[in-house]
């Protein structure tokens, strides 16, 4: 059985699988490359449907690092698996760490 870290680190893997098509959708349109996109949270919450609005080159940046997640204020997981490195007005950007860290490197990498 995975650990709790393991299964949170999953979670948010998974939405950002999602956010990543949403990228690969506004780069086939030039137009959108600067407007605001409507990401997915990248909470471990597997029920959350809130949004992060961010240009798709603030999403790369963050995308850049895989332990490095976006995810909406207030959704922050516990101080077990992940740090808060930015608080923006609507938004937050976690650091996974530990287990947590290992298995988002883990799966980006099988991407």
């Amino acid at each position: 059985m995975p650990s709790r870290e393991a299964r949170l680190a999953r979670n948010e893997v998974m939405f950002r699988a999602i956010n990543d098509h949403i990228r690969e959708f506004a780069t086939r349109f030039e137009h959108l490359a600067e407007e605001k996109l409507a990401f997915i949270c990248e909470c471990a919450d597997e029920t959350c449907v809130e949004r992060v609005s961010l240009k798709a080159s603030q999403y790369d940046e963050i995308r850049a690092i895989p332990a490095r997640f976006v995810v909406v204020t207030g959704h922050e997981a516990t101080p077990l698996v992940e740090r808060v490195i930015f608080w923006g007005s609507d938004f937050a950007i976690v650091r996974k760490i530990g287990v947590a860290a290992d298995v988002a490197r883990e799966l980006t990498d099988s991407e």
